[in-house]
C-alpha cells in the first residue's frame, strides 16, 4: 500500500528513537523527511548538511546529539532534512528555561504554550503539505507522538498516512516514559486512502 506520508512518533528520547527511523528511512527512501527536532533548518544541499555538522547546534531546546544520527543518515542516503517548527519552538528564554528545567509553570506560562503548541501544529501541517506538493514519493515525518493522538490536527487534516507509533503492552500511545521499558511500535493506518 502506497502512502503520502509516513509519520514516526518520537519519544524525545526515552527510548531510542533513532532505531526505528533508521528502519523506516532505509526501507521508504524518501526524498525529504520532515523532522519536528530540526526545528527551522533545512538541509537540502551538501553545503547546509557540512555547516551544521561543523556548528554542531540546533537551538537552546534541541541539542545537536538529538539529531547527529539522523543527519547523518540523510546525508548519507542523499536525503533532504527540513525542520518543520519554529526555532526553539517558538519559546521564548523565560519559557525555555522552565521547560528543560522541568520547572512548575503559572496558569498565564500554561496557556502561552498552549497557543504556542496550537500555532505549531499549524505550521506542521503548512510545512507537510508544503513539501507534499514537491514530490511524488512519501514523506517520512518525525514528531513527537503527543501530535499524532487521535484528535490532533494532523490526523484530521491529512489522507493516506501511516502512524508508526511507540506504544506499551497494550498498545496505548506512550506520550512519556511509562518506566517500564516495555515499548513496542504499533502501526494506524488512515482510514481514508
Amino acid at each position: 500500500m502506497n502512502f503520502s506520508f509516513i509519520f514516526i512518533g518520537s519519544t524525545h528520547g526515552f527510548i531510542d528513537d533513532f532505531l526505528k527511523q533508521r528502519e523506516v528511512i532505509l526501507e521508504t527512501k524518501p526524498e525529504f523527511v520532515l523532522c519536528e527536532e530540526l526545528e527551522y533548518l533545512k538541509l537540502d544541499s551538501e553545503d547546509r548538511f557540512n555547516e551544521l555538522m561543523q556548528k554542531r547546534s540546533i537551538s537552546n531546546m534541541t541539542s545537536f546529539e538529538e539529531v547527529e544520527n539522523l543527519v547523518k543518515l540523510c546525508f548519507k542516503e542523499n536525503i533532504k532534512l527540513v525542520g518543520i517548527d519554529f526555532k526553539n519552538f517558538g519559546f521564548d528564554g523565560d519559557l525555555q528555561k522552565k521547560i528543560k528545567n522541568e520547572e512548575k509553570l503559572s496558569q498565564i506560562e500554561e496557556e502561552k504554550i498552549s497557543n504556542i503548541i496550537s500555532l505549531r501544529e499549524k505550521r506542521h501541517l503548512d510545512k507537510i503539505l508544503e513539501y507534499k506538493k514537491k514530490t511524488s514519493r512519501p514523506i517520512v515525518i518525525i514528531i513527537g507522538s503527543w501530535h499524532l493522538r487521535e484528535n490532533s490536527l494532523l490526523r484530521k487534516k491529512l489522507k493516506s498516512y501511516k502512524l508508526i507509533l511507540p506504544c506499551d503492552k497494550n498498545n496505548n500511545p506512550l506520550f512519556e516514559s511509562n518506566g517500564k521499558g516495555d515499548i513496542k511500535y504499533v502501526e494506524i493506518v488512515s482510514n481514508d486512502l
